[in-house]
């Protein structure tokens, strides 16, 4: 019976589709809500449920630079390359302790990071080690317009 329960409660989660002003697309756990300002030309967002909040910034990123990404404060650190919306991606997840908590982050970086070029950055933390699946599925359901196809000239 509590399998039932637990299914039920999982079923009923459901997820929204949040059109970041016309520049891109990205599934959300319902739950969420905005907590920043909704001006249309905003370039930066927060969402947040309970502990957990995600961060949204187009064209730049708030990591440090691509060298330095891996640093002595982040534990169980993990990094991962991946195409999404035909670009490349870096998402990385680890640890931190802050005021003796510890803090679960998902990153981001849609673009060449390494040369600096950033498109998006996406940067979900929780106290919850769970979140990171879900900061997975929210990085990997972002949809960018394609770029209209290069015109060639007809031949006469």
């Amino acid at each position: 019976m509590k399998v039932l329960a637990l299914f039920l409660v999982v079923a009923a989660a459901g997820w929204q589709t949040i059109d970041f002003n016309g520049l891109f697309s990205f599934r959300l756990p319902d739950a969420f809500v905005r907590s920043s300002s909704n001006a249309p030309d905003d370039v930066r967002a927060e969402y947040q449920k309970d502990k957990t909040k995600l961060i949204v910034l187009w064209g730049q990123t708030e990591s440090v630079a691509y060298q330095d990404r891996k640093q002595n404060s982040m534990n169980d650190y993990q990094e991962a390359t991946s195409r999404i919306s035909g670009r490349p991606g870096n998402i990385r997840t680890y640890a931190l302790t802050r005021d003796s908590k510890r803090r679960y982050v998902a990153e981001l970086n849609l673009g060449n990071w390494d040369k600096g070029v950033v498109q998006l950055y996406m940067r979900l933390e929780s106290d919850d080690p769970a979140m990171l699946s879900t900061a997975d599925q929210i990085f990997k359901s972002v949809s960018l317009p394609l770029p209209s196809p290069e015109r060639r000239p007809s031949n006469p």
